[in-house]
């Protein structure tokens, strides 16, 4: 099996790395800008954000797991 990110120069982390805290930052602009709305919408969706977020890091911690197990 290649390794895919052989291929990966600086360059590309660096853009990555630039794209990751401009999304980022986006998202969280568009958030606190439609806070009121999402709150009139959906109440206090805390709980739902930790819920969604501990899945998605469960989710690559098991992807991880398994790779490690097949090797």
């Amino acid at each position: 099996m290649a390794l895919f990110f052989m291929d990966i120069t600086p360059y590309h982390w660096i853009f990555a790395a630039i794209f990751l805290i401009a999304f980022i930052g986006i998202l969280i602009w568009t958030f606190n800008k439609d806070k009121k709305v999402n709150q009139r919408q959906f109440g206090n969706i805390t709980w739902i954000s930790f819920l969604i977020g501990g899945g998605v890091i469960l989710l690559i911690i098991i992807k991880f797991a398994l790779r490690n197990l097949s090797q």
